[in-house]
């Protein structure tokens, strides 16, 4: 009776019933696998590394795509245009000062003033005509009409007509109301009446895309030049950032104890400092030194590059190492805080290895994500900081230029000349911007967590 017994299941359990399993197979159930039933259930999946995962996923990320492709279009704009553009970034062209970034065509302008000076010139010949119908009438009479009394009458006939359509007359005179009136429409890019005379001639001329500014420079190389001078202060900083930074979070997270704690500490004072403060001071410091090294006898590349550079940018690559590298160190220190406890670290330790060579050869290249992630996201902050300290007037120094030194120059003619304020600011925009968005798709690619 007890071999007959079944055993009780509980409804709610997940367990199978072994003895139903049992009864409904069958010893064809136990029979090997043919070649053809081995075929259809192996799969064939090729082995993808870490970097292709990461790319894969990458593309997949049409924003970050997006912003790669301003990047790059960003990049062949400021360091292969200015080889395509005719003029320095510090050239003045004479004669094409004030340019917008439209023209109207030589033969427009021939019918404006020919308009202006017909307008104008009915008005004098009416004058004339009085002038000769007064003499008329003094001949007849006997009286005598001479030049005080022709000067007299000129003088009325203008005040008269002052006092009655002054308004009226400089409207009809205004040439913007004339091109209006005659339908004579802007042409894009900025040429110069000698420009255009060359044009003319059949001579090839390179237009002034973005105009010019108040001494005649070029506003497109300007432009160009300043992104280039803002990409390179980003990368410089960035690769500043990460020497640092990953040096000092990996020996600090490695080591712990009381090493640690003394380096945290010393991050938290840096975090304390402000940054503008210490640009400013390092500036001052440094203006004097760098200026009698430059006006110093003797020459070489090193003093050109000081000299190009100036004491501002210079002082701004010394913060840049001394401030901007905790944020990287912290984050950096967190990584080898989790990674040291793994068994490929204590197999190291075991093996003999030394404390540099674990962290050369087994932490850091696991933090490689992060790594890359937190470096690229410098870039468009030390953008903006230069951009920023540049418009203030602690940046890039003369002749060099900068986008936020050319927005500064900028705010004097903001209300006749927009554009030289709206060009340069947009270009800066988009160049922050892009870097931010791909570096947001970079960490989502790289973080193998947040795979999809």
């Amino acid at each position: 009776m007890a071999e007959n017994k079944k055993i009780k299941k509980c409804p709610v359990s997940l367990q199978p019933d072994i003895e139903n399993l049992l009864q409904e197979m069958t010893a064809d159930d136990f029979a090997p696998a043919s070649s053809q039933e081995k075929e259809n259930f192996i799969q064939d999946r090729q082995s993808v590394s870490y970097w292709k995962d990461a790319w894969r996923r990458l593309k997949k990320n049409v924003v970050a795509m997006v912003a790669l492709g301003v990047i790059i279009f960003l990049f062949l704009f400021a360091f292969l245009g200015p080889v395509l553009v005719p003029y320095g970034y510090d050239e003045f062209n004479k004669g094409a000062e004030n340019l917008y970034p439209t023209h109207y065509t030589l033969e427009d302008q021939k019918r404006v003033d020919e308009e202006i000076a017909a307008r104008t010139q009915s008005e004098v010949v009416d004058v004339d005509e009085m002038i000769e119908k007064a003499k008329a009438e003094a001949e007849a009479k006997g009286e005598k009409f001479g030049r005080k009394e022709e000067a007299i009458l000129r003088a009325k006939a203008k005040t008269a007509a002052k006092d009655t359509s002054n308004k009226e007359t400089e409207e009809d005179v205004d040439p913007d109301t004339i091109r209006e009136e005659l339908g004579i429409k802007k042409h894009i890019f900025g040429y110069s009446n000698a420009e255009l005379e060359r044009k003319a001639a059949g001579e090839k001329v390179f237009p002034h895309v973005f105009g010019t500014d108040m001494y005649g420079r070029d506003i497109l190389v300007r432009v160009m030049y300043g992104a280039r001078v803002s990409m390179s202060v980003g990368v410089f900083a960035a690769i500043l950032v990460l020497i640092i930074g990953a040096l000092y979070g990996s020996i600090s997270g490695y080591c712990g104890g009381k090493v640690d704690a003394v380096m945290q500490r010393i991050v938290e004072l840096i975090y304390a400092v402000p940054e503008m403060l210490v640009v400013l001071l390092i500036a001052t410091a440094l203006k004097p030194i760098l200026t009698d090294y430059v006006n110093s006898a003797g020459g070489g590349p090193m003093k050109s590059f000081v000299n190009v550079l100036g004491p501002n940018l210079i002082s701004m690559f010394i913060a840049f190492g001394l401030l901007y590298w905790v944020t990287m160190s912290r984050i950096i220190r967190g990584q080898v805080l989790q990674l040291k406890q793994q068994e490929y670290v204590t197999a190291a330790r075991a093996l003999g290895a030394k404390g540099g060579r674990i962290i050369s050869k087994h932490l850091l290249p696991n933090c490689i994500g992060q790594i890359i992630t937190t470096t690229f996201l410098q870039i468009p902050s030390a953008i903006f900081l230069e951009s920023f300290l540049s418009f203030i007037g602690v940046g890039v120094s003369a002749p060099l230029t900068s986008l936020g030194s050319m927005c500064s120059e900028a705010l004097s003619g903001l209300s006749t000349y927009p554009y030289r304020l709206f060009i340069p600011a947009f270009i800066l925009s988009l160049m922050i911007l892009a870097l931010n968005l791909f570096g947001d798709g970079l960490r989502d690619a790289l973080d193998p967590k947040l795979k999809k």
